[in-house]
């Protein structure tokens, strides 16, 4: 049995960004991982970790040695290297020299013109760290990051200067050089509790002298002792924490060593907004909020700590006097708002631009109050359409506010209290906020019709007004959010099933029509992600429904999905119908266009390409097409009518047997193209094309496949 060891790669750095680790420790575990198997190494368990000073990776199972393997090495062909009897010419010879063997030792293996001559030889596996040692520089220099430096005469990139390498195949190092930085056995602990160098015995070892030496290199571990220190508050204290599952990993991250406290600040600072107090704790300063059980925040705060004082309670009044100045400057921010008015903000507006080429901020207000006025109408929404036009108006007015300034994230949340500190009604001020909902991936949806109204606006006037301009995402580029804006557009209209509102309707401001094309292109690939998130709807049939979904309203084509998935999950052969039957008809209609292009021309004019029934078809094939044809025009009129679209696939299936008769094999067949009476061949696709259009209201069938 082969020696099976563990292997440690930590990579020690200056302090990462928190926002930067897990992906980076993910992406080295998988880096390792692809270029082992690379190299013919095995691997059983991989396990990535970090803290904010390294990144590393365990991996168990690796064999001390790469298996041997057998390498054929091929030559001429079997009549360049045998004469007529059956000795080897000189070719083979040759060869045989060449590779140093005897032409008794080729052997025929095949080639791709023919049987050839070969050799057969076994190459040992290389000593296992020999082969890291190759590899593992590449690995390294491979790993990518949002931003990345250089230090030290050049050397880098990476995300933080390298200081120390350890690397170990069981009990072994593994040398190599990168960034500068030999690798071997030496690591090092905390940088204040154990900032000595020391020599690994073995990676069997890691995480215990880690956290012998303070540092807890299991992400989820930081994590747990963060959240039973937060527990434990709770339960003495009968106060709670404010959820914030970001802000949890967030800190954990931050620290190689949680150490936690309590602190508190005055009191008086309660009578800011929640959102302000809460802001200025969790994303300034990474403090955990505290509220009472009816969800009041009170005077105290949770902090973590990287370092174990000697009295915890001056790191305790540290951080307390940094939050007050904190809180000071938001009391102070929040007066001067007040002071100044949300309407006078919004006065100031044309002072920030939206846009180079697309005017500013008070240009994008008015257009928001247009698109939403026209979809009120749209979607015949009885709202007050002053209410409507005064948040459009005040909806943007809080960026030039000095609390906004000073917290960024708090647009919106300040726009409402301001509103409402202006005597603006309720739901004026709901819709100021919530007209940036979605703001993330499982972000909360409108509450308001009002807000929802907003929120599709907004969106509309970026992506109109940015695809105008040529202001395109590229790549992974995207600085004004259009992905996401495009996104948070496509999941408030499929909550709110305006009847009506189509994605291609609200793109119409485009100011032409190759924009408009290019826009919606942008939004239903961004639609075909939504549908097939988690595997919701299979590809191909998100596919296949947004080919007409550019004018149909949103919350309709996600129905269509999921009403195709299901019918497909419930009838055996449906997709095989689909691939096998119904398929025909459209590769028969498309030769069709290049053999006889006049076809349709010619079916119009002798009005057999109507939705009526043809009296012309004779044939009984011909008739219980045209029959089911009949009948799944009603479950058409009833499907557009009521939603009922599984009725309309069940009449798409209901041509199974009708469509396999008429193509049917050999002579048992109806013929089409090789028809030679041109009358009756027209008259054939005239009836397929009804066939395909009727069904082509709902989705694009040729996109999906039998798998």
């Amino acid at each position: 049995m082969s020696d099976l060891r563990l292997f440690l790669l930590e990579i020690g750095t200056e302090e990462i960004p928190a926002r930067m680790l897990r992906r980076a420790a993910e992406d080295l575990a998988g880096l390792v991982t692809q270029a082992l198997e690379a190299v013919s190494l095995s691997r059983t368990e991989v396990e990535p970790l970090w803290t904010p000073r390294r990144l590393a990776v365990l991996v168990g199972g690796v064999p001390a040695r790469q298996p041997d393997r057998e390498e054929v090495v091929t030559g001429p062909h079997v009549g360049a290297a045998y004469d007529a009897n059956g000795a080897p010419t000189r070719a083979a010879e040759g060869f045989a020299r060449a590779h140093g063997v005897t032409p008794a030792d080729l052997v025929r293996v095949p080639g791709a013109k023919g049987e050839v001559v070969a050799v057969r030889r076994v190459v040992p596996g290389r000593d296992t760290r020999e082969v890291l040692a190759d590899l593992l520089p590449g690995v390294l220099s491979r790993l990518t990051f949002p931003k990345a430096m250089r230090w030290d005469g050049n050397r880098g990139p990476f995300v933080r200067p390298v200081h120390w390498v350890c690397c170990l195949l069981g009990p072994d190092p593994v040398a190599f050089e990168f960034a500068g930085v030999r690798s071997g056995r030496t690591t090092r602990g905390h940088r204040f509790h154990a900032p000595d160098p020391f020599d690994l015995a073995d990676p069997a070892s890691y995480v215990e002298e880690m956290a012998r030496r303070d540092v807890v290199v299991r992400p989820d571990e930081r994590r747990a002792r963060i959240r039973d220190a937060l527990s434990r508050v709770e339960v003495e204290s009968g106060v709670r924490f404010v959820p914030d599952d970001a802000l949890l990993d967030e800190v954990a991250d931050l620290v190689e060593c949680p150490v936690f406290g309590m602190g508190s600040f005055d009191p008086a600072f309660l009578s800011l907004p929640r959102e302000v107090l809460v802001t200025a704790m969790a994303a300034h300063q990474r403090y955990f909020g505290v509220e009472d059980g009816e969800g009041r925040l009170v005077a105290r705060f949770g902090v973590v700590s990287n370092t174990r004082a000697r009295d915890p309670a001056v790191v305790v009044r540290g951080h307390e006097r940094v939050l007050a100045a904190r809180l000071y400057d938001a009391r102070f921010f929040h007066e001067a708002d007040l002071k100044t008015g949300l309407h006078r903000m919004s006065e100031r507006l044309g002072e920030r631009l939206f846009l180079k080429g697309a005017g500013d901020m008070a240009e994008k207000s008015s257009r928001i109050a247009e698109v939403a006025v026209q979809l009120c109408e749209a979607a015949g929404l009885s709202l007050d359409l002053h209410h409507v036009r005064r948040a459009a108006a005040l909806c943007k007015a809080d960026l030039m506010s000095q609390m906004v300034g000073e917290f960024p994230t708090l647009q919106g949340v300040m726009g409402r209290h301001y509103a409402l500190a202006a005597g603006e009604p309720e739901g004026v001020a709901a819709a100021i906020v919530e007209h940036y909902l979605p703001r993330f991936a499982g972000d909360s949806l409108p509450a308001t019709e009002i807000g929802a109204v907003l929120a599709v606006a907004d969106r509309v006037d970026s992506l109109a007004t940015c695809f105008d301009v040529g202001a395109i995402p590229t790549g992974s580029r995207d600085p004004l959010g259009l992905r996401r804006q495009a996104i948070g557009l496509l999941k408030v209209l499929i909550e709110r099933a305006w009847p009506n509102v189509t994605v291609g309707g609200l793109l119409a401001r485009c100011k032409d029509e190759e924009t408009r094309d290019k826009a919606w292109s942008f939004v239903r690939e961004r639609f075909h992600g939504l549908l097939t998130e988690d595997d919701e709807v299979p590809t191909d049939f998100a596919t296949a429904v947004l080919d007409g979904a550019r004018e149909k309203p949103p919350s309709e084509v996600v129905a269509m999905a999921v009403a195709l998935r299901d019918f497909s999950r419930e009838t055996s052969g449906f997709r095989d119908f689909l691939e096998t039957v119904f398929k025909r008809v459209f590769n028969l209609l498309r030769q069709a266009d290049d053999q006889m292009p006049d076809w349709r021309a010619r079916a119009d004019r002798a009005g057999i390409l109507v939705a009526r029934p043809d009296p012309g078809l004779q044939h009984e094939y011909e008739r219980a097409v045209q029959e089911a044809w009949i009948a799944g025009g009603e479950a058409l009129r009833e499907a557009r009518d009521g939603g009922d679209y599984r009725v309309l696939l069940q009449a798409l299936y209901a041509f199974k047997d009708p469509l396999a008769r008429f193509f049917g094999t050999g002579s048992e067949g109806i013929p089409v193209l090789i028809e030679k009476d041109e009358d009756k061949r027209v008259r054939r696709l005239a009836l397929l094309w009804r066939v395909l259009d009727l069904f082509g209201w709902f989705a694009d069938f040729s996109k999906v496949s039998s798998r």
